[in-house]
């Protein structure tokens, strides 16, 4: 009898409805950096849980800004449009333990190093082509991924620290590009 493998994965990726053909061309997953929540309140779904919650509908800042970059435009959104942005796209948050209550709170050295096989765990079941990592500090701490899962790499500042739209914007077009997809903007594809 074959034995299956343990998954090192706490926090489960959202994987949007139409990742594996997004409006893209490409599969295009968003690497946040951690959780913060009260302990008792988390499960395996709480990645979902809070995309669901909270990405679909005005009121989070994170949430509206990135929103505006994944649709290329930065008007107000429906809520339809909301969704829509997010089924053509996974998100995984690196750090796999909850990092405190609050925001601006920094992962601890192991919290960073543990984060390490479960990233290389969700690269290898979604096999991204482009990975839009979401703030300096998570991007110098993303180890390289093994060459046989070539990445675009795409590197912003994060949504609630000072990023510029149309610098994020064009960053994730031109990553999309070179890994052989399309990003046309809301206006392009009317």
């Amino acid at each position: 009898m074959e034995q299956q493998r343990q998954s090192s994965i706490n926090f489960r990726p959202f994987v949007g409805s139409k990742y594996a053909d997004s409006r893209y061309g490409v599969r295009v997953m968003v690497l946040g950096e951690s959780h913060y929540a009260d302990e008792h309140e988390v499960g395996h779904d709480y990645t979902q849980y809070v995309v669901k919650t909270h990405a679909y509908c005005a009121g989070i800042p994170f949430f509206s800004k990135l929103t505006a970059v994944l649709r290329g435009d930065t008007s107000i959104p429906t809520d339809e449009e909301r969704f829509e942005a997010w089924q053509n796209i996974a998100f995984y948050n690196y750090v796999q333990s909850i990092v405190g209550e609050g925001s601006r709170i920094a992962p601890t050295a192991e919290a960073w190093k543990a984060a390490e096989a479960p990233f290389f765990e969700v690269v290898r079941e979604l096999e991204p082509n482009v990975i839009l990592v979401l703030g300096n500090r998570l991007w110098d701490k993303v180890p390289n991924i093994p060459p046989e899962y070539p990445v675009e790499w795409c590197g912003i500042t994060h949504p609630s620290g000072g990023m510029a739209y149309e610098s994020s914007i064009a960053a994730l077009a031109d990553s999309i590009a070179k890994a052989g997809g399309t990003f046309a903007k809301r206006e392009e594809q009317l």
